[in-house]
């Protein structure tokens, strides 16, 4: 498997070199424990050993203070992420509150156009219906270009069928 050659991550590498650290600590360590202590030689390597363990001991408090500061970073970067995803929620819900208006008004105007089509089947005259057929069809355009600036293809694209509806019965009555 072929290597990233991406840099590691801060948090990643702050732990990898503590672990490292800690590793060599603990192989010196063992290494001053596995020593027989019988004679000159073995008691300065043993001595040697536990120096460099004692060392790589001391190595770790920077270790720590790194990996710490790489703990805090990454929080940090976790709560910005957190306050964007509220801040997108919030627009989210905005938006949404905004669609479902829409939505009630497109519904409010579907049923003005039933009512309508009701009516014009019972009418005496085409004039009649002409005279309610104006206001749907206000409504209907006004509701239609809002949505269109607010820029809700869905609403828009239900109130275009609408006024093809009305546009197909003002044609039937001969209206302009």
């Amino acid at each position: 498997m072929a290597k990233s050659s991406a840099p590691l991550p801060a948090l990643v590498a702050a732990a990898q070199n503590l672990e490292e650290e800690l590793r060599r600590c603990e192989e010196a360590a063992a290494e001053a424990a596995k020593i027989r202590l019988n004679s000159e030689k073995h008691l300065a390597r043993a001595a040697k050993a536990l120096k460099a363990a004692s060392e790589h001991r001391e190595g770790m408090g920077a270790k720590v203070n790194a990996l710490l500061a790489a703990i805090t970073a990454a929080r940090g970067r976790a709560d910005e992420a957190a306050a964007r995803m509220e801040a997108r929620a919030g627009e989210i819900r905005a938006r949404m509150d905004r669609f479902q208006a829409f939505q009630a008004r497109s519904g409010e105007i579907a049923a003005a156009v039933r009512e309508l089509t009701a009516f014009a089947k019972q009418a005496k005259s085409p004039k009649e219906i002409l005279e309610r057929l104006a206001p749907v069809e206000d409504r209907v355009a006004a509701s239609q270009q809002e949505a269109r600036e607010e820029d809700f293809e869905d609403v828009v694209h239900d109130l275009a069928a609408l006024r093809e509806m009305l546009a197909a019965m003002r044609r039937k009555l001969g209206g302009k």
